[in-house]
């Protein structure tokens, strides 16, 4: 699996082409040692009015994915984009050898909050790994899929971009929509729809999501980390 590489002290707003990403700093550490370090994950919310639900992070090496831009989400990634339902993903990378460390948000996250985590890294499951539902929405959710070798940094931060799981219409019907104001989870669209994950182009207004409420313009969350 080709990974970002890692951003260099003092260079900003490079786009890591593998995560989707952009960093605004990563400072190297020094501290190169083998041996896990836990760190703390920081999730802000961007939007200015969508709730992001209790988020997926985990911790692994190259052999895990979270998900592939251009493929068809599985059923798990598809179940959190379209109801905030991180368990099926959970259940299945727990068994997963490449995972070294996982915890889902304890709650979501409102417009403007910060939720904050903490994880163990090491050299040989450096990558970080993240998603989480925009919950007005069909199945837009904000996703970092191994944005940074983690333990050769001491701190960093990343803009997360908002993907569309292609698993469910973008109708913005709102029987179809599990957050406020339509509490409607568990109800999917059955309109074909893009069939891969991709870039999400945002709240267009076609039916009962308004998009001077709803849309988020461009990235969806800052994601900092920090090693302790």
């Amino acid at each position: 699996m080709q990974r970002p590489s890692r951003i260099l002290p003092g260079i900003a707003l490079l786009a890591l082409l593998g995560a989707g990403v952009a960093s605004l700093s990563a400072r190297s550490g020094a501290d190169l040692t083998a041996g896990p370090a836990l760190y703390e994950i920081s999730i802000t919310n961007l939007t200015s009015n969508q709730i992001i639900s209790p988020p997926l992070v985990l911790t692994h090496n190259e052999s895990v994915r979270l998900f592939t831009p251009g493929d068809q989400a599985s059923a798990e990634l598809a179940a959190l984009a379209e109801d905030g339902d991180s368990s099926g993903l959970m259940a299945q990378l727990s068994t997963d050898p490449g995972v070294f460390d996982m915890t889902a948000g304890a709650t979501g996250i409102d417009p403007g909050a910060t939720l904050t985590v903490s994880l163990s890294a090491d050299r040989a499951f450096p990558y970080l790994s993240l998603a989480g539902m925009l919950v007005t929405t069909n199945d837009a959710f904000i996703g970092l899929d191994g944005a940074t070798s983690v333990p050769m940094d001491q701190e960093g931060a990343f803009l997360v971009p908002v993907w569309d799981a292609g698993s469910e219409a973008n109708s913005e019907n709102g029987m179809y929509i599990p957050g406020p104001p339509f509490g409607n989870g568990g109800v999917h669209d059955p309109a074909p729809a893009e069939g891969f994950i991709h870039l999400h182009s945002g709240i267009h207004g076609i039916a009962d999501v308004a998009p001077q409420t709803y849309d988020w313009g461009s990235y969806g969350a800052m994601v900092r980390f920090r090693r302790l």
